[in-house]
């Protein structure tokens, strides 16, 4: 059984990711092999970084991965989940240093591991976005945060404000609302409250 190291180039901190990866099989006595610091960034596809020759040529039946955490697998979940998927079938074992995680093939299968990964794949993309999204704004010298006075202005929902209040008087379910105006609950909710409709749709309903 062979370990592989591995790390990619994410917002520059490709030899911070690497001690991290070498203090944490230090931690858990596991010997690495090979340390692999692919050279290109993680924005591109795991197809045409290192990473896949790697998965199909290097690694083997009963060996283990390190990284540090989902992203430095690929860009998108849909991405690492293939790259998962991958793994799981060929044999080979995760870990990703960031959740303190080891993932066994069988447990990249079984499902309600598989979904708990998911969860922090998708917390970790969430807020690598914003914080994307921050610094462009930052490098552009573009004002951080809602602009003031923006709050109860150009909201999607303006245009339903009418339905809306319709619906809230015929006592339909917010739920049942924010799925015939094609939007997610969340979104209804937080244009209700913003309005001051919350209250009168909970009048309607007592």
């Amino acid at each position: 059984m062979s370990i592989y190291g591995y790390a990619t180039t994410f917002d520059n901190n490709t030899v911070d990711f690497t001690d991290k990866i070498k203090d944490y099989c230090k931690k858990q006595s596991l010997i690495i092999k090979t340390m692999v610091v692919d050279e290109n960034s993680n924005k591109t596809h795991w197809d045409k970084r290192e990473l896949n020759h790697l998965l199909n040529e290097e690694l083997k039946k009963g060996d283990t991965l390190v990284t540090y955490e989902a992203a430095n697998l690929a860009r998108s979940t849909l991405q690492v989940l293939e790259v998962l998927d991958l793994m799981a079938n060929k044999g080979i074992a995760l870990h990703l240093v960031k959740y303190n995680q080891t993932y066994t093939p069988d447990a990249l299968m079984d499902t309600i591991h598989f979904l708990e990964l998911v969860k922090d794949i998708e917390g970790d993309f969430v807020t690598k976005r914003t914080t994307d999204a921050l610094e462009r704004r930052r490098v552009a010298g573009l004002p951080l945060g809602r602009p003031k006075g923006r709050k109860n202005k150009s909201r999607k929902l303006d245009k339903h404000k009418a339905e809306i209040k319709k619906y809230l008087a015929l006592n339909i379910s917010k739920a049942s609302i924010a799925k015939l105006l094609g939007c997610h609950a969340q979104t209804l909710y937080n244009y209700l409250d913003d309005h001051d409709l919350m209250a009168e749709g909970e009048e309607q309903a007592s």
